[in-house]
């Protein structure tokens, strides 16, 4: 039978090669913000001192599905809803003529305006 020279070989995580990563509140995390409490002189987190009390129902939400995830809405707009050029407004449409522009076109017919 043949003998072994020195330790046996090591497998695995035993070689003492990298351990696993803390995940989450293993790490340590980061310590909590404290105040002093006005009311009771106790040293208590920040975010207790606003006096809400507990959380209602907290927790995670609902995932978002279709459009409540705020994706993209009409895919193109088409004709005038683009917002380009509109067409000039021609002779009335444009808003009548001023009294000056009405008293030169009366003058060129021959006509005369009377006020009254």
């Amino acid at each position: 039978m043949a003998m072994h020279k020195g330790k046996m070989k090591k497998k695995g995580m035993a070689r003492g090669g990298a351990t696993m990563k803390k995940k989450g509140m293993a790490k340590g995390g980061v310590k909590m913000p404290m105040k002093k409490d006005p009311k009771t002189g106790k040293m208590i987190p920040a975010f207790a001192m606003d006096g809400k009390g507990k959380m209602n129902k907290g927790g995670m939400t609902k995932k978002k599905k279709g459009m409540a995830k705020g994706g993209a809405a009409m895919k193109k707009k088409k004709g005038m809803a683009k917002g380009g050029a509109t067409m000039k407004k021609k002779g009335y449409a444009a808003g009548g003529m001023t009294v000056g522009q009405l008293r030169a076109a009366a003058k060129a017919k021959g006509y005369k305006i009377m006020k009254g």
